[in-house]
């Protein structure tokens, strides 16, 4: 699986963006994923990250308020390894102990 990171970033741009309905919400994370990735469930509440082709997350499936915004490291993605995520001025990421499952590339 060839992940593109030409376009990587280090600035949350999506965070703090709301929405009128559910529905909104849905079609706005439709149009702007990229990847979905998976975490072994290691007893860890997060499961399912929805992320950006810069490597924003922009919805967990728990726990959003911490993880929505933070920018994983794409060079680093891979299945059967700890997930890296960029410090806020994106110069180091930092591996969290959650393992990848899966990457599923949306196109």
């Amino acid at each position: 699986m060839k992940i593109d990171i030409s376009k990587q970033g280090f600035k949350q741009r999506l965070k703090n963006k709301k929405f009128k309905t559910e529905q909104g919400f849905e079609k706005w994370l439709n149009k702007n994923v990229k990847y979905i990735i998976s975490f072994v469930d290691n007893r860890q509440d997060c499961l399912k990250w929805f992320v950006d082709e810069r490597g924003e997350v922009l919805h967990a499936n728990l726990q959003a308020k911490i993880w929505n915004g933070s920018i994983i490291d794409l060079s680093v993605l891979k299945v059967g390894k700890e997930i890296g995520v960029f410090d806020k001025h994106g110069k180091n990421s930092k591996f969290y102990d959650f393992i990848v499952k899966d990457i599923e590339i949306k196109k």
